[in-house]
């Protein structure tokens, strides 16, 4: 029995990791994943590693495939990724009500800190502006979910955030300046506890992010002919 802890830790800690691989592309969507290897790189036994993997199929960021193990998931479709927004539109508006009538000024200032990182960073379209970028929408987002006092919703929108930031590859400039104008707006409302506002301000947001990655995603599909 005093293994299971022990089990349950390496097992959370190799989640993690992975997940993180395949959101930042470093495990391309599609390509297979190799157990043994995943193992001997993370330093945990196939066990655990095989826990985790089990979870990130459930979440569907892995997929298992007969007699040839896992792969990295492929991206999402145009028509999947659209309907990921439409998920995020129905719960994040009323999410960010529920936060407006629960934020404390603590709660504030760590939502602002997060803008803040942004703001400092270059909007220049390069990998290091892209990652800054990725880590504190993912943060802002979490921290207001958290807000919303409901575990359940929070992890949901956990899971929908790694797959629409799976498409960082098409990532461009002006894109952190735009979302940043958006946080701001969406924080102004929490921090005058006006939840009908936050509310509509984060509608906004996120169907203006799903144009900006929509466009992103179609040029790039014109520029490469696929």
């Amino acid at each position: 029995m005093a293994t299971r802890p022990q089990r349950q830790v390496l097992a959370e800690v190799a989640y993690e990791l992975i997940r993180r691989r395949l959101v930042d592309h470093e495990i391309p969507p599609g390509s297979r994943m190799n157990i043994n290897t995943l193992a001997a790189e993370l330093d945990v036994s196939p066990t655990p590693l095989r826990e985790a993997l089990a979870r990130l199929e459930a979440e569907g960021l892995v997929v298992k495939r007969s007699l040839a193990g896992y792969a990295a998931a492929p991206l999402l479709g145009p028509r999947d990724l659209d309907e990921l927004f439409d998920v995020r539109l129905l719960l994040e508006p009323a999410i960010a009500a529920r936060a407006a009538d629960r934020t404390a000024p603590g709660d504030l200032a760590r939502l602002a800190g997060t803008l803040a990182e942004t703001e400092a960073a270059k909007d220049d379209g390069s990998r290091e502006s892209m990652l800054v970028y990725l880590r504190n929408d993912a943060a802002f987002h979490d921290g207001i979910a958290a807000l919303g006092g409901n575990a359940l919703l929070r992890t949901t929108l956990c899971r929908l955030h790694a797959h629409a930031h799976q498409y960082r590859l098409f990532f461009r400039a002006g894109m952190a300046r735009a979302t940043l104008v958006e946080h701001e707006r969406i924080l102004q409302a929490l921090g005058e506890r006006d939840a009908d506002t936050a509310a509509a301000r984060m509608r906004t947001h996120l169907r203006r992010a799903r144009e900006r990655l929509a466009g992103a995603v179609g040029d790039d599909h014109a520029r490469t002919g696929t």
